[in-house]
């Protein structure tokens, strides 16, 4: 079994998903958009660059895996390492050669920097491996749940109203509005854009007991 289909304990914060910080939205926005202008040739794209991990966590069926589209994609915003251009944002599937020495901190990339940056570094509490999903259409990633000991905090940038996000039996919406959102991930959860238009987030770990 692949290791992100793992059971985990789950942890009651007493709330699936809460709006947590206010953000300038359109500021976010704009240094997305200098991100694909001057670092698009570091995007992860999965037709591409898969061959970078040592066991594919995709699979066509979404029964031992992810149902990825060819274009379905990332920007890797944090590496413990001086590596340039495409990373991998499953870490612990990537080769030896594109894995980083996890030492619990942020570690931003030289494509990780000015207002995005300044987000991250602003929140309340600490965070890492900070990473921007482009969710193409047709993309799902299978029912799995997250290591109890980190949740993970999400910005959504650009959404659609056939976009799902299914957490523990609850379909929820995690709109783009300015916020960023906590999201208890040692759920059960699971993505499907089902819409015909890219679903583009922010999101990254943050451990469990700083927010609670």
């Amino acid at each position: 079994m692949m290791p992100y289909l793992q059971k985990y304990e789950i942890i009651d914060t007493g709330w699936k998903i809460k709006p947590w910080v206010k953000i300038d939205i359109e500021k976010l926005k704009s240094w997305y958009t200098n991100l694909e202008q001057q670092y698009g040739d570091w995007k992860f794209i999965y037709s591409n660059h898969k061959h970078m991990w040592e066991k594919d966590p995709g699979d066509a069926t979404g029964i031992n895996g992810h149902v990825f589209q060819p274009d379905t994609s990332w920007y890797t915003l944090c590496h413990n390492s001086n590596i340039e251009g495409p990373l991998p944002p499953e870490r612990s599937m990537s080769l030896p050669e594109y894995q980083d020495v996890d030492d619990h901190n942020l570690n931003p990339r030289k494509c990780f920097n000015g207002y995005g940056l300044d987000v991250v570094r602003n929140l309340p509490v600490r965070s890492k491996r900070v990473v921007v999903s482009i969710t193409t259409p047709g993309t799902k990633l299978a029912m799995h749940q997250d290591q109890p000991d980190k949740i993970r905090f999400h910005i959504t940038l650009k959404t659609n109203n056939r976009f799902k996000w299914v957490i523990d039996g609850e379909d929820i919406d995690i709109p783009e509005d300015g916020w960023i959102y906590l999201v208890n991930t040692s759920l059960p959860h699971y993505i499907h854009n089902t819409g015909d238009t890219d679903r583009i987030s922010m999101y990254g770990k943050v451990w469990t007991n700083d927010v609670l």
